[in-house]
């Protein structure tokens, strides 16, 4: 494994994630989705945009570190195609990180479901998107 390539990788991902994130987030008919729920409990009210934007770098690049090291542990065992590489991946990814973390919220908390299933499709987007991202440049 090179640890460097392995970095760079998490790095570069983190970055593409927060970028193609903002784009699924912002567009047009998610944020009527997300502003139709303002009110709700489940969710909390941010002071501070940059503050909370901040937060979520933070949390993507910490994801795609630990995410980056995964992958290059299970790539031996990938597929040598690249598409294959990348679908096989994202497949794990949805199946570790953002299946779990949406059954788990749909059952446990008052998050609402229209937000639930953006999560979700979001999510399974940005897999594989990091999955793309890993198998061109780790």
């Amino acid at each position: 494994m090179d640890i460097l390539q392995t970095i760079f990788g998490g790095g570069i991902a983190s970055v593409v994630w927060f970028i193609v994130g903002s784009i699924l987030y912002t567009n047009p008919f998610v944020a009527k989705i997300y502003k139709s729920a303002e009110g709700s409990p489940g969710l909390k009210k941010w002071q501070s945009i940059p503050k909370y934007i901040g937060l979520q770098y933070i949390g993507i690049l910490a994801q795609c570190m630990l995410w980056a090291f995964v992958f290059a542990l299970v790539r031996p065992v990938l597929p040598d195609e690249v598409l294959m590489k990348i679908l096989v991946f994202g497949l794990i990814l949805v199946v570790v990180k953002i299946f779990p973390r949406f059954f788990d919220m749909w059952i446990q908390s008052t998050y609402p479901n229209k937000l639930l299933a953006v999560e979700f499709v979001n999510g399974t987007i940005g897999s594989f998107v990091i999955g793309m991202v890993f198998a061109l440049v780790i």
